[in-house]
Parts: structure tokens; sequence; C-alpha cells
């Protein structure tokens, strides 16, 4: 599997990229708990590992739970899903994050990437002159918004 992503990957035009799923390997030893855990499961990792080296993709971080996938008697634990990302990507989406959200009927829980860098900028404050010909424009500043007299800002 990790052969034929990597041919995928490298073949690809746009470097901008991002790859996830259920990849049914991990990383470390610490992303399994319970079943199997007594083997090193290196092969597997090697696997991986070597394919997020040689694709320069990131694992983007992950907050809240610790694994992705649950066995149905709750004893075996595993991090087996996963955002990838290119480094051109991020250059976009700089502060991703990956959540892993609460485990419904699935084995699995499901994931959501965010950006939680928003660059809104100042946006400029527009005052059209007009709007003080509207009888009703006074009341409706007091209602909905801070009291401010546009005299005040359009004289300086």
């Amino acid at each position: 599997m990790w052969d034929e992503l990597k041919v995928i990957r490298l073949r690809e035009v746009c470097n901008s990229c991002y790859i996830l799923g259920d990849f049914n390997s991990i990383r470390k030893d610490g992303e399994r708990k319970g079943a199997n855990c007594g083997r090193s499961n290196k092969r597997e990792m090697q696997g991986v590992n070597n394919f997020i080296d040689s694709t320069k993709v990131v694992n983007i971080p992950s907050i809240g739970r610790k694994y992705t996938c649950y066995r149905p008697n709750g004893k075996a634990k595993s991090r087996l899903d996963r955002f990838l990302t290119s480094f051109e990507w991020l250059q976009h989406w700089s502060g991703c994050k990956q959540y892993v959200l609460d485990r419904n009927s699935f084995d699995h829980r499901a994931l959501i990437l965010k950006s939680k860098v928003v660059d809104w900028r100042p946006k400029p404050f527009r005052f059209l002159n007009i709007w003080h010909e509207d009888k009703d424009f006074g009341s409706f500043i007091k209602k909905n918004g801070k009291v401010i007299d546009f005299r005040e800002i359009i004289s300086k």
C-alpha cells in the first residue's frame, strides 16, 4: 500500500496536498494499547514512517483523544487514522490541527482538520452621508450598536 501511495504522491504535479484516512498502521509503539502490544510492529511502523519521509509529508498534530480506533470490547485501541499534509499545503494553511471526535457506533473516531489561524484583517469603516437623510438611521444605531456621533468622525 505504501509503495502505491508513494507513486501517486510523487506523480502529482501540484505539491500542495493532504492525505487522510485509516492507514491501518501505527508510527510508534505508544500508538497502540491492548492486543498485539507485545509485538514490536517494526515492519508496520517502518512502512508508514518511510512513506512520510520519502514523500515529504507531515503528520498533523492531534488534539483530543489519543486513539482513533477501538475494538468493540474496548480492550484494544490504536492510532490508525490521520491527516498527512505537504509542506506547501501547510504554508497556505498554517496552524492546522486534527481533532479526534467522540466515538459513536463505529469502531473508528471521526477526525476534523481545522486551521486556527484566521486573518480577518481590520475592515475599513465606511460611512455614507446619505444615511443622515434616513429618518430611522439614528434609532437604528441606538438600537443595534454603540451610539457614535458620526459628525465627529467626519470632521476629523
